[in-house]
């Protein structure tokens, strides 16, 4: 589904993604092996994206975003 989106929409997912996750992560409740599991495909879809970049970095696409 993610490979279906533009570029920008899945730069956008990765922002919606990545305050969510971080707070999963920090919470310590019940789950974190959900949560680990969520931060490996996280990192599986940031490679893609690089591997499918026009050449700009996802830091940069995101701060370009951000603006």
């Amino acid at each position: 589904m993610v490979d279906a989106l533009e570029p920008k929409d899945q730069v956008r997912l990765l922002q919606y993604l990545v305050p969510r996750l971080a707070e999963a992560m920090l919470s310590g409740e019940p789950g974190r092996a959900d949560a680990a599991g969520a931060w490996r495909e996280f990192r599986r879809v940031g490679e893609r994206l690089a591997a499918t970049s026009n050449g700009e970095s996802l830091t940069r696409a995101i701060s370009e975003m951000r603006r």
